[in-house]
């Protein structure tokens, strides 16, 4: 009995010490058993896990290196062009005929998205769609038209519906309803989320550089007029309207070089009414604004059609690059009849950022007709593309002399466009 007592106090401290073994190698990083079903070979170098079964960890056990973000389309690196579509169209006009037809009695207010049915369609196309305000807004009722434009402000919801997602608002109209103006007309552009420039409610405002990024490209917008019809800027707040100043273009110009955009548009509003030709001076200016460093002149003002060109620069690098001038994109929508009134275009400028720079590849001017007609006693308009509608001739509300007119108007508005050599493109 007592020698089965002492073996089996024997057989338990054997098995303590083996405990107390395997304890004391746990501790020291000593070998343990391979994972279930894994095979030896597949131990570390250090006989302390599984090699490769962690996927952040190197050879050496060290976090591995995050594998790097592919460049963006267009940066330098990538390999990958980027592309956008650039669309800009001139005066949106609200003379007081434009306004009856449009109001809805029993709701109390304006609608004047059917403007822009026809056209639509090319808008939305456009990564950048920009227009030419040259009225003011208002919701108190007190409309006007010419000399003093006040328009209701339902036409900012009709801009945004249409595709417009830039306006300026620079021109010789900008203060017709004064400070207080300029103030809510960008109050109700901003509420429809359009982006504005050309007029500001303050110092800051005006000061703030103004750069739209879509598609990889960052385009830097300006916006300036040659005068405000006679009506002085407020001495207190000379930031109301971007005027035209030379030096200080320049200088805006690099202070958007240097913020990182990529392509410059100058809204300018600027020639001579109803001239289909630009003067001397309108072009020396668009030409020095091109060699300091903008890449589009968008003009306004003339109410007409005038040409467009190619012009060639020098950029900082001796590298030489193409800039575009359209001296008068005519009148997009308003109540101005003959003598090509009734005309604009609808511009279409393609861009390419290839290893960090953005060129124009292609210019499409898209001529355009604001078509008028009556019914039920009161006007209605709409903006038609010509070459379309001249293509198709299935339009219901267009007579024989209506298509006979657009057909003449187009071969001389073509000619007209192309009387600076641009009209083939670069």
């Amino acid at each position: 009995m007592m020698k089965r007592r002492i073996a089996l106090l024997l057989m338990l401290a054997v098995s303590l010490a083996g405990l107390t073994l395997i304890w004391a190698l746990a501790e020291r990083g000593g070998p343990s058993p391979a994972p279930e079903g894994g095979a030896a070979d597949h131990a570390g170098p250090d006989g302390g896990g599984v090699a490769g079964n962690d996927p952040d960890a190197t050879p050496d056990g060290q976090p591995a290196e995050p594998e790097a973000e592919p460049a963006p389309p267009g940066s330098p690196g990538s390999g990958v062009p980027a592309e956008g579509l650039f669309a800009a169209v001139g005066d949106i006009m609200m003379h007081m005929p434009q306004l009856p037809a449009y109001y809805d009695p029993e709701s109390k207010r304006y609608d004047f998205t059917p403007y822009f049915d026809e056209i639509r369609p090319l808008l939305a196309e456009a990564d950048w769609a920009m227009a030419n305000l040259e009225t003011t807004l208002s919701a108190d009722g007190d409309y006007s038209g010419f000399p003093r434009f006040s328009s209701p402000h339902e036409l900012a919801a009709a801009l945004k519906e249409a595709g417009f997602d830039i306006i300026t608002t620079a021109n010789n109209h900008s203060l017709d309803r004064g400070a207080r103006g300029v103030e809510r007309t960008l109050d109700f552009l901003q509420e429809q989320g359009l982006v504005t420039r050309g007029t500001a409610r303050s110092a800051e405002e005006a000061a703030a550089l103004t750069i739209v990024e879509r598609q990889n490209i960052r385009i830097g917008l300006l916006a300036y007029t040659y005068g405000t019809n006679g009506i002085p800027v407020p001495e207190d707040k000379p930031w109301l309207v971007e005027l035209i100043d030379e030096e200080r273009m320049v200088r805006d110009i690099a202070a958007l070089k240097s913020a990182g955009a990529d392509y410059i548009v100058i809204a300018l509003h600027f020639g001579v009414e109803y001239q289909t030709l630009p003067g001397e001076d309108q072009k020396a200016l668009a030409r020095r604004l091109i060699a300091a460093g903008a890449d589009l002149i968008a003009g306004s003002h003339p109410h007409v059609l005038q040409p467009w060109e190619i012009v060639e620069a020098q950029d900082d690098g001796g590298v030489t690059r193409q800039g575009v001038i359209i001296y008068s994109m005519g009148n997009f929508i308003s109540n101005q009849r003959g003598d090509t009134k009734d005309y604009g275009a609808l511009y279409r400028i393609r861009l390419r950022k290839e290893e960090g720079v953005t060129r124009m590849v292609d210019v499409e001017p898209v001529i355009t007709w604001v078509h008028r007609y009556k019914a039920e006693g009161r006007n209605h308009y709409r903006i038609l593309p010509v070459e379309r509608v001249l293509e198709e001739r299935n339009d219901p509300l267009l007579t024989a002399a209506d298509y006979k007119q657009m057909e003449n108007n187009l071969a001389a508005l073509r000619k007209r466009l192309a009387a600076m050599g641009a009209a083939d493109g670069p």
